[in-house]
């Protein structure tokens, strides 16, 4: 049995070499040209991402031969030390390549499946001069690096142009698996963050394009699937929250912090924190609380996780704690067994004094990780209206639970940006996303498909092909180009059937002229 096991350890051993005899582009993803839905590896964008592999010196060939349409496609590479398809090949390589629809552009890779990850706090977001601001996490590839990763982009005639390469913003050195960035824009500042070493480091961009140095706010956050949100005051005051429970604020450009706990109920705990900042100055922060964990490893049910919000005024004193759904029929503490749990709380505050708040649920499955996102509206001087499902499950259309929506606001107009499981029809599933639009705490219309990858896949009987859209995150603002058009900038993160670990970073432009106007 020791000499059938050293024999297969050789064997993969061997395979491993091979594998790594041929090197691949680190992003195998093309967006199509306008215009097309369809391209083939003569194309110069797919050609050239199939030519950049690379052996030794040897020709590389591959066997792709078809056009392609959106989705992923395995592709074998093989690399020849004589004549190609003459004998054996010297080294094979497969992988999957990622053809994204026109207007869904590729800007990164992460081998975090939370790359975007932490839908509290903002992603992605434009300044005043239109320029584009994308954070996400990288992580988990082998030899790839780790931390918190940023890139700057514009657009013009409906197409991104990058203005960076991707920019590890961290201080060199080691970087944390969790640093989970997030940014807030005013004018043309931007300040980034992220966790690092248990506490939040910031840089700022000034005039869109100039990187400070990083700075250590001594605000200490120790996020596991989430890191710190920040806001922009009027002013141009700062304030930060942590998943470890600390408030921030900074007066002089993030140069300098004070800290203080956020206020909690005896024996409640944070999971997942959010906060934004009216234009009256007061500080709106709202989470999810735990107050009974029920043990999720080994099957054992009694969750209870409250949602929670609670203001911090100008003068600095904390009011009016809150439990948003105490008295919406279904959320309170499980009698019975099962879960009720409330989790990835998101809260924005419009110009005319409301509030919009986003999170996912097991209201209707009390089990854990089988939730339903919603939304829920408080009233300017009012209390909070009855939560509204999302995407609810359809067994019929093989749309199952729906996770961690993202939040954004055109005027007191709330959307609504949630992922959710889609059944591929062959015993697996993958995620695709949708955007609900909310006035008055009323969803208006049918949800808007954001992608639509797994849901196209399964109808075609092609589970491979299926890309999965994970943790959408929504640019906290709609925005108005110059010719005319509305829409709403997502940064998300592309995940590819077994793509060894590696996912693709992608920004989507989505065209919301029809549903919201000029």
């Amino acid at each position: 049995m020791k000499f059938i096991a050293i024999i297969g350890f050789a064997l993969l051993a061997s395979a491993a070499q091979a594998q790594q005899a041929i090197t691949l582009s680190e992003m195998l993803a093309v967006e199509l040209p306008r215009g097309t839905n369809a391209i083939g590896p003569q194309d110069p964008a797919l050609h050239a991402l199939l030519a950049a592999a690379r052996s030794q010196g040897r020709t590389v060939t591959w066997d792709l031969n078809r056009k392609l349409g959106p989705g992923a496609a395995k592709v074998t590479w093989a690399a020849w030390n004589g004549t190609p398809g003459t004998g054996a090949p010297a080294a094979t390589r497969s992988a999957y390549v990622v053809i994204l629809p026109n207007g869904t552009t590729p800007v990164g890779v992460s081998g975090d499946e939370n790359a975007t990850a932490g839908n509290s706090a903002a992603h992605i977001a434009r300044d005043a001069a239109g320029r584009l601001h994308m954070v996400w996490q990288d992580g988990g590839r082998p030899g790839g690096p780790t931390g918190p990763f940023y890139r700057r982009a514009t657009t013009a005639g409906g197409a991104l142009h990058f203005d960076t390469a991707p920019i590890n913003i961290a201080d060199p050195g080691p970087s944390d698996w969790n640093a989970y960035p997030a940014l807030a824009v005013t004018g043309n500042t931007v300040q980034l963050i992220w966790q690092a070493g248990g506490t939040v480091r910031t840089r700022r961009i000034t005039d869109g394009t100039v990187l400070e140095p990083v700075t250590d706010t001594g605000a200490r956050s120790e996020g596991r699937d989430i890191g710190p949100a920040i806001a922009f005051d009027s002013k141009g005051g700062l304030h930060l929250v942590t998943p470890s429970g600390i408030y921030a604020f900074s007066g002089d450009a993030g140069r300098t912090w004070k800290s203080e706990p956020v206020p909690l109920p005896a024996g409640v705990g944070i999971k997942t924190i959010s906060l934004a900042v009216d234009g009256g100055g007061t500080v709106h922060v709202a989470f999810s609380a735990p107050v009974a964990q029920q043990n999720a490893t080994r099957g054992t049910p009694g969750g209870y996780w409250q949602l929670r919000t609670i203001d911090r005024s100008p003068d600095g004193a904390w009011r009016n704690p809150t439990d948003v759904l105490a008295h919406a029929p279904g959320w309170g503490e499980p009698k019975g067994g099962g879960d009720m749990l409330a989790d990835w709380a998101r809260i924005a505050a419009d110009a005319k004094g409301g509030l919009h708040l986003t999170w996912h649920g097991t209201v209707y499955s009390h089990k854990f990780e089988h939730d339903t996102s919603f939304y829920a509206w408080k009233t300017p001087g009012g209390g909070w209206q009855a939560p509204v499902a999302l995407q609810r499950s359809d067994p019929a259309r093989g749309i199952e639970y729906s996770y961690a929506p993202a939040l954004a606001l055109d005027g007191d107009r709330a959307l609504a940006l949630t992922f959710y499981v889609q059944d591929l029809r062959n015993g697996s599933s993958a995620f695709d996303s949708a955007l609900a639009i909310f006035a008055n705490g009323r969803m208006q219309g049918q949800l808007v498909p954001v992608t639509r990858f797994a849901a196209t896949a399964a109808a075609a009987k092609t589970p491979d092909a299926a890309i999965g859209a994970r943790f959408p995150a929504a640019a906290p603002q709609v925005w108005r180009t110059p010719d005319g058009h509305t829409g709403l900038d997502v940064l998300e993160t592309l995940q590819v059937p077994a793509g060894d670990g590696v996912n693709i970073i992608a920004h989507q432009w989505l065209d919301l002229t029809a549903r919201l106007g000029k």
